[in-house]
């Protein structure tokens, strides 16, 4: 019990004697305010750890107050850049407050005139330096008889400047005001510019404000309330911005460094990216949301922040791309700027209309680990929708589908960057708007990868394409994928800089119909007049592969109901080919081959089509396309077609070898071709054909017939019988023939001796080729044809005499006659007869119009002959415009006579009507036997 009495009495007087000792100080001090200075200096310049230094001070008791001058502090490092500052003239009124051990320092009407800072903050109180054990207990004193803290009730900052640099950047605060009161918090507003010469950045914000609470602890100092800033503009070599606003609540802590921000928001106006869209891309406006964002050096740390950029309007070469609303949502995410290290992990994206899209973001750069990982992943992400709404599809194409999409990107933060993309289509549906483009549960799958190489400007690539079951159709188009798989694979290597693409195996498998491979490259870039040209070397490639798939699928299939001929024709033999493509600027070349080995056709229906068929084709087909002005080879490329069966009747089988000559845009035969027909051969001359890749297609040779027998050609081309065929022969030279722009024109006559005359064929022609509806053109003429030859055992009637005439500007269309001009005359030769039978006269009639003239009397009178004679038969008919005209061409006393009678003997047909027309299908009814009233009178 003693010994405790004797541990307060010496614990109260040493109180006592501290009391009196600080007591008798501050009585010292107040009247000696130069012995202060010392002491303040000393202490701001442990507290800071920079040297202090104080021109003037002077404070008095009652009221309390201070009034300081010239204060300064420097850096004491001198490894450290020089940095410093400068309160000019401070002045403030004082009072302590509050119970015993909690008494607080309230500063009263605080008045900071020209406030300096040149450097960084850090340089100039780069921390506290290590206090004495004295001086921790003397300052736990003063905070326990004294005050602990220190309380702003009111003061104010006038004109304050702030200078500081960091390498290549400046920072500068001016125009600093600052206030606070009793019934409001400390506000603090200025004007910052920051600039950057390596970056050539420019950052002005000229309304800065800060709007804290006016309480500081002594021993934690903590500084917390708003933050806001408008019209800040920004520019730099790649970036601009016209008009940004800032807006957050924070704590910042300087013992702990720690800044909090809450409530964090940026809405930037007019957001253009410079130079590296070269205007295609408006100026965006971009909003930035955050719960909060921590940051303790060296780590940041954000909460619940999500990015928005409203829709604009994206400038392409010739329309304008309405871009949606782009939405990123953060839930948290992590910075280390030691590690150079950042984590953003489920980020919510909603970009280019796409939706349920996820990325994750991991980035390390320090020296023990450097990579970056990146993973893009959705699944429903209406990505046909977006495509639709951007205008990559056409309008009036509908495509549902379930997709799913995974993009990964890793490795090092420089790169190279090894990339994994998949993306597939489960129940994939599409249909345009007139039906001829559908397709319906199609399963499709791709997955591709490839390595990137900023250094290198470098993407090298490999990707893969698989359509494994579902229904296509195109046009006439049809394919079943669950049994005819499409399988695609590319590899290759794209130069961004260059604008080089080269593909090292491309390949396009339509399985069991039709593969493909192509090799070869791609370089682009700009022309000198501002357009875009390319330069490309390929090689597309078919491997020797059945052509019965093939033309099953692509011809027979979609086209036999419309030409029913090709559901008769069978196809064998393997087809291959192989075609390089040049293009140089806007020159284009393609050459290489067409290759079909051990090749028939035929007609299965042999009853119908009289066995037609070709056997064992060798065919080496050169393919040699250009446009524009590039170079050619000196040589020509060379090929050969062999056949050999062609069985086509009435043609006999035979068998052909011709060599093929293929030059830019052009083909041709060099040698004659024989072809061998019923009765002697036809010599087809050489053939050349030039621009066959264009519709103004031309092709000229010649034919040439020698001495063809006619009666051995008639019969066996079914038109007598062989003992009824006539006898004579057939020859001549057609030089040039020539087709152009769907028409054959050729010089020349063609001459059959037979009905012991002539008939001549010249101006063959067509025109119309390769459409719907060819029309065939000649012109005729014969001289000396025997009648009696021509319509002995005939339905029409016996005539003789000798027969001349022509027909001109026959045309034949949609098979029967078009038009044509004709006549027919007889004329006297000397041993020949010129009689003409009763039936004939009588059809003669009847193709005049009139009625049969042996009727009543004159059949009873006619009866009594078979024939009768006649001085001259005169006929000119015409067809134009499906109306039909016939007359006689003998004149006598104003009468138009078809057939003249030779003295009082034998019958006059004549014409009455010489006006008179007809519809050509009435006219063949009437060479049917299909009488009319009027027409013809017999005398």
């Amino acid at each position: 019990m003693k010994l405790i009495k004797k541990f307060v009495l010496i614990t109260g007087i040493f109180l006592c004697f501290m009391a009196i000792i600080l007591a008798g100080t501050g009585i010292y001090l107040y009247y000696h305010p130069e012995r202060i200075k010392p002491t303040i200096e000393r202490s701001l310049s442990a507290t800071t750890g920079s040297a202090c230094t104080i021109e003037s001070i002077s404070f008095s008791l009652q009221p309390m107050g201070l009034e300081a001058r010239g204060i300064l502090f420097k850096t004491l490092d001198a490894s450290m850049e020089a940095s410093s500052l400068e309160i000019p003239f401070i002045r403030t009124d004082m009072t302590i407050e509050g119970p015993w051990s909690r008494r607080s320092l309230i500063l009263k009407n605080m008045a900071v005139n020209g406030i300096f800072i040149n450097g960084a903050w850090a340089a100039i109180f780069p921390g506290k330096t290590g206090s004495s054990f004295l001086a921790v207990m003397i300052q736990g004193v003063v905070s326990l008889i004294f005050f602990k803290d220190i309380r702003f009730e009111s003061g104010e900052i006038h004109g304050g400047h702030i200078l500081a640099s960091w390498g290549d950047q400046n920072i500068k605060a001016h125009q600093i005001h600052a206030q606070a009161g009793i019934d409001k918090p400390l506000f603090v507003s200025f004007t910052l510019e920051v600039e950057n010469s390596f970056r050539n950045l420019h950052v002005t914000a000229p309304n800065v404000t800060l709007i804290s609470n006016n309480a500081f602890d002594i021993t934690d100092f903590k500084f917390n309330g708003t933050l806001q800033a408008q019209d800040i503009t920004i520019q730099d070599a790649g970036v601009e911005i016209q008009s940004m606003d800032v807006q957050s609540s924070f704590t910042y802590s300087q013992d702990h460094k720690n800044l909090n921000a809450q409530n964090f928001q940026i809405r930037i106006n007019g957001l253009a990216l410079m130079g590296k869209t070269n205007g295609r891309i408006p100026p965006l406006d971009v909003n930035l949301q955050a719960k909060e964002i921590s940051s303790q050096y060296p780590v940041i740390e954000i909460t619940n922040a999500t990015l928005q950029i409203p829709r604009a309007k994206v400038h392409a070469k010739d329309k304008d791309i309405l871009i949606g609303d782009i939405g990123i949502h953060i839930p948290d995410g992590r910075m280390d700027m030691e590690k150079k290290s950042i984590a953003l992990p489920n980020l919510r994206c909603d970009v280019l209309g796409l939706k349920n899209m996820v990325l994750d973001i991991d980035i390390k750069s320090d020296m023990k680990n450097d990579s970056a990982n990146l993973v893009l992943q959705g699944a429903g992400t209406a990505l046909f929708q977006a495509a639709a709404a951007y205008q990559l599809i056409p309008p009036d194409v509908i495509i549902s589908a379930a997709d799913a999409i995974r993009i990964e990107a890793a490795g090092p933060t420089a790169g190279p960057w090894h990339i994994k993309a998949n993306l597939s289509l489960e129940d994939l549906a599409f249909q345009n708007k007139d039906g001829s483009l559908m397709g319906e549960k199609i399963s499709l799958t791709t997955r591709s990868q490839g390595v990137v190489d900023l250094k290198d400007s470098t993407i090298s690539f490999d990707a893969v394409l698989e359509v494994k079951s579902g229904e296509a159709l195109y046009d006439r188009y049809y394919v079943n994928l669950a049994k005819n798989p499409v399988v695609s694979s590319c590899s290759g290597v794209y130069r961004v800089d260059q604008k080089f693409l080269r593909l090292s195996a491309m390949t396009l498998n339509l399985t069991d119909i039709l593969p493909l491979e192509i090799t070869g490259s791609i370089q682009q870039g700009p022309a000198g007049n501002s357009q875009w040209m390319q330069n490309a070397d390929f090689t597309a490639t078919i491997p020797q592969v059945p052509v019965k798939p093939i033309f099953y699928h692509l011809v027979q299939e979609p086209y036999k109901f419309e030409k029913p001929l090709l559901a008769s024709l069978e196809t064998g033999g393997t087809v291959s080919a192989q075609l390089r493509l040049e293009i140089i600027e806007n020159n284009r070349r393609i050459a290489g081959r067409l290759e079909w080995r051990d090749g028939h056709l035929a007609l299965k229906d042999a009853e119908k089509y009289k066995k037609i068929s070709v056997a064992g084709i060798q065919l080496d087909l050169p393919v040699w396309y250009k446009t524009g002005l590039s170079e050619t080879p000196g040589e020509n490329l060379m090929g050969r077609l062999e056949i050999q069966s062609l069985m086509f009747p009435p043609l006999p089988d035979q068998a052909f070898s011709i060599l093929l000559d293929a030059g830019p845009n052009r083909i041709s035969v060099d040698s004659p071709t024989i072809i061998r027909v019923p009765g002697g051969e036809i010599r087809l001359g050489a053939v050349q054909a030039q621009n066959i890749y264009d519709p103004d297609i031309s092709v000229n040779t010649s034919i040439t017939i020698d001495g063809i027998d006619m009666r051995t050609l008639l019969s066996g081309i079914g038109v007598f019988p062989p003992d009824a065929a006539p006898k004579g022969s057939l020859s001549g030279i057609l030089d040039p023939v020539r087709y152009e722009k769907y028409a054959v024109v050729s010089q020349g006559t063609i001459t059959a001796r037979i009905f012991g005359g002539t008939l001549l064929l010249s101006d063959l022609g067509a025109s119309g080729i390769l459409t719907a509806a060819p029309v065939f053109k000649l012109n005729a003429h014969w001289d000396d044809l025997l009648l009696a030859s021509m319509t002995t055992d005939t339905a029409f009637g016996k005539i003789e005499g000798v027969l001349t005439g022509h027909i001109r500007d026959f045309e034949i269309a949609y098979g029967q006659p078009q038009r044509f001009d004709l006549l027919m005359e007889t004329v006297e030769r000397k041993g020949t007869p010129q009689t003409i039978s009763i039936t004939a006269v009588d059809n003669i009639a009847r193709i005049g119009g009139g009625q049969s003239p042996f009727m009543g009397l004159a059949g009873a009178f006619a009866s009594v002959f078979e024939k009768f004679p006649y001085e001259k038969i005169g006929i000119r008919a015409g067809l134009e415009n499906d109306m039909f005209t016939i007359n006689g061409t003998i004149m006598d006393n104003g009468e138009e006579y078809i057939v003249k009678r030779q003295g009082f003997s034998g019958v006059n047909i004549i014409n009455q009507n010489p006006d008179n027309r007809i519809n050509f299908k009435d006219m063949v009814k009437r060479i049917q036997r299909i009488a009319h009233k009027g027409g013809a009178v017999i005398n």
